[in-house]
């Protein structure tokens, strides 16, 4: 296989650019080849997608993909519009493509991706992590096919519990104990106690579905708004008093995404942070880190009675409804997500597997990631609705005014709730 230099062209989309390569493959069969045009965003590091179509093509040499490259994740709108715009209009133009796990009752609800329960037994689907499925399914179809996934989880200061004899924290209340002790006993006015994403953003519905814990929701499998709860209040407060009451997390998280909280871990002035799986390599970078190898990684606190949720993050495989190769689209996205090729890109370019046996293969060569499978059995999707953007507006706003302290946790779930049934109707 080879990329055919003739074949390239440059597509502008908004401030994105997509990269569309001519993949082509030879053929022992008299059979016409069939062509199936794969849109995928840009990975970080090295150009892995060429490399998996190769092998795919030796695999099905009667399928030739031609590839087209969309920006990377940080240009999340420009593929979002560059989806919408080439499926919105019911064409073929692309046939399978990647797609962020935040958008699939959107797409699935406009009718954009093709059911795939007939193509996937249940046996298959209980392969992958169960949070995974529950976000590639829509009103009870599975819609799309698990590539790779990220999820929040708890980074802590290993030498700091280990010195006042502290295992990670299971609940929030431990949590909460633990950085009083280590706080009273370090006696360091730079040291904080747990560092949050509070700025209003989507990073804030992120970090509130982890407050509300595994056994709460704030839309149902049904549609129905299930948030105004007194769970969802409980959740609320557990915020609102870390800032305020207990003081172990500073008024400055109101603007803290990321990056500025990692800096903050990183730095050594925090017990605990909640983050994404990209912070581990950072905290052991000399020359990003004062903490190199002091930190661990755990699944995030719960509530007693339930367990850990992180929220899950990450792009998965999509099928364009009017497809006009639906099994050879189905073949493709089956193998971009077997174990072999989620092995690959694992090692490649450390994306976290979708498949909890991945994670037990010896052959994975990353033990961080190893670590992760413990916090990707928790995984929990954000609110499945094609009016996902409304509601996490709305959730953005209401739980920051109350980190701001212009509203109770009362406040902010009854008025978040009210206006979401609004949104959703």
């Amino acid at each position: 296989m080879h990329r055919l230099s003739t074949a390239l062209k440059l597509w502008c989309i908004v401030t994105g650019i997509i990269v569309i390569h001519g993949v082509t493959a030879l053929s022992a069969s008299s059979e016409p080849p069939v062509t199936i045009t794969f849109a995928a965003m840009k990975t970080f590091g090295l150009d892995t997608m060429p490399y998996v179509i190769q092998k795919f093509q030796e695999k099905y040499p009667n399928i030739k993909v031609a590839y087209i490259e969309m920006p990377s994740p940080n240009f999340s709108t420009e593929i979002h519009q560059y989806l919408v715009t080439n499926l919105a209009g019911g064409g073929s133009t692309i046939d399978v493509f990647t797609i962020d796990i935040i958008w699939f009752a959107e797409f699935a609800e406009a009718g954009w991706l093709l059911p795939l329960d007939e193509y996937f037994t249940p046996q298959e689907k209980a392969e992958y992590f169960p949070g995974i499925v529950q976000g590639v399914t829509y009103k009870g179809q599975m819609v799309g096919v698990p590539w790779y996934l990220d999820a929040g989880m708890l980074y802590y200061r290993k030498d700091l519990l280990d010195k006042y004899g502290f295992q990670p924290p299971k609940t929030w209340d431990e949590l909460i104990r633990q950085a009083q002790v280590i706080l009273a006993g370090e006696k360091n006015p730079e040291l904080k106690g747990f560092v949050w994403q509070g700025r209003q953003a989507e990073v804030l519905v992120c970090d509130l579905v982890e407050f509300l814990g595994s056994g709460m929701r704030i839309i149902d499998a049904d549609g129905k708004v299930v948030l105004n709860s007194p769970e969802a209040v409980k959740a609320a407060k557990l915020m609102y008093d870390l800032i305020y009451r207990y003081r172990l997390t500073p008024e400055a998280v109101l603007t803290y995404d990321e990056e500025p909280s990692r800096r903050v871990f990183t730095s050594g002035n925090a017990i605990f942070l909640r983050n994404w799986s990209y912070v581990w390599g950072l905290a052991n970078d000399p020359s990003e880190s004062k903490v190199v190898g002091k930190v661990g990684v755990a699944p995030l606190p719960a509530f007693p009675g339930e367990h850990s949720a992180a929220t899950l993050g990450g792009y998965q495989f999509g099928i364009n409804r009017n497809t006009r190769h639906r099994d050879a689209a189905v073949k493709f996205v089956k193998f971009l997500s077997s174990p072999e090729i989620q092995l690959y890109f694992a090692n490649k370019i450390g994306f976290a597997p979708t498949r909890p046996a991945v994670y037990d293969d010896p052959n994975l060569k990353d033990p961080f990631l190893r670590q992760l499978q413990a916090v990707f059995t928790g995984a929990t999707p954000r609110p499945i609705t094609p009016r996902y953007p409304q509601v996490s507006l709305i959730l953005q706003s209401e739980f920051s005014k109350l980190l701001a302290n212009r509203a109770t946790p009362e406040d902010a779930v009854r008025e978040a709730a009210r206006r979401i049934e609004q949104a959703v109707r």
